[in-house]
């Protein structure tokens, strides 16, 4: 994890992908008009405000926030697998005293790790200073396990980007094609607009929770019920082939 993490090629990736989201998710958040909402108004409008609107207009994954965890997931998984083939540093990596799909896993995870931050964190960040001026606000906003559930979209969409990254990066021959590769197909549905595959599913699952969440109304089961295939099974079984991909892969 170490190695993983001390390159600074990756370092980069991530804070250009951290900067740009929280740009993204800043632009979203001030069009949710919350800002307009905090002055002046009464304390019964204060309240309704806090509990019904701003849950209604809470960004989800926009285009340009998507377009940032796409990029940043396709680059660091690209940089991961096949740039230190590339670069001939697998000849170093691949002679520890370890099977290669453990050294595949730790890759996955500090992916992961890397692509999570940089895209959750910012969109917390840009939330909580538009709203910095109305503490009672925020909790109204996020309360009673609304950023619990946001943040699981948000897992299961930087879990399908990072696992059809790194599939697309264990079958190709370079890290030119990884990059292609990678991009082509996680941005090929949003410009189709294939409504059940991510970002659309996902996005459209998260609207559809917040206003059941906004009205009190509730889910005959999981919000999570129409995007678990695409959000957590699809990655998955991505995340498994690439892993037994990995075990028979060369170093050169």
């Amino acid at each position: 994890m170490k190695w993983e993490l001390n390159d600074p090629l990756r370092l980069t990736v991530f804070l250009f992908g951290f900067l740009m989201a929280g740009l993204a998710f800043m632009r979203d958040v001030f069009g949710m008009g919350a800002a307009r909402i905090l002055s002046p108004f009464s304390p019964e409008s204060a309240s309704y405000y806090a509990t019904t609107i701003p849950k209604l207009a809470l960004p989800t994954i926009s285009q340009e926030a998507y377009s940032v965890l796409a990029f940043v997931s396709v680059m660091l998984s690209s940089l991961s697998i096949r740039g230190e083939i590339d670069s001939l540093a697998a000849l170093t990596v691949y002679s520890l005293q370890m099977r290669k799909w453990k050294l595949f896993i730790v890759k996955f995870a500090s992916t992961f790790f890397l692509a999570l931050i940089s895209f959750v964190l910012p969109y917390f960040l840009a939330l909580g200073y538009t709203l910095s001026g109305s503490p009672s606000l925020l909790a109204g906003i996020l309360g009673k396990g609304i950023w619990i559930n946001v943040l699981t979209f948000f897992l299961m969409a930087v879990f399908y980007t990072v696992s059809v990254s790194l599939f697309v990066a264990v079958l190709s021959p370079n890290s030119f094609a990884a990059i292609l590769g990678g991009l082509a197909v996680l941005y090929v549905p949003f410009i189709l607009e294939i409504s059940n595959l991510p970002p659309l599913s996902i996005s459209s699952a998260m609207s559809s929770y917040l206003t059941a969440a906004a009205y009190r109304m509730r889910y005959a089961g999981s919000p999570y019920v129409g995007v678990i295939q695409v959000g957590f099974f699809v990655p998955s079984a991505l995340l498994a082939a690439s892993t037994v991909l990995s075990e028979r892969r060369d170093a050169r």
